[in-house]
């Protein structure tokens, strides 16, 4: 899959139904007491990263943690959306 960014276009891997699952199971884990643990989403976006690209320090290593972690969330809302196919 393609995802444009102000920081660059990239090309991810497709998320399989086991592994949406896997990543929706690491978001509830980031919930206590309806407030969101960013520390613990910090590693929602690390697992996106290790999962989207086959070599993420290349893909990424130019850009400062700020822009890497703006991708990630691009990715990441990608992943979440419902696929428009039928």
């Amino acid at each position: 899959m393609t995802i444009k960014t102000d920081h660059g276009t990239f090309e991810c891997h497709e998320l399989t139904f086991k592994d949406r699952r896997e990543l929706h199971q690491l978001e509830v884990d980031c919930v206590i007491d309806e407030k969101v643990n960013m520390q613990q989403f910090l590693k929602v976006l690390d697992w996106v990263m290790e999962f989207a690209f086959d070599n993420p320090e290349q893909t990424l290593g130019h850009l400062d943690d700020n822009s890497i972690d703006e991708v990630l969330m691009a990715i990441y809302n990608s992943y979440k959306e419902p696929s428009k196919k039928k």
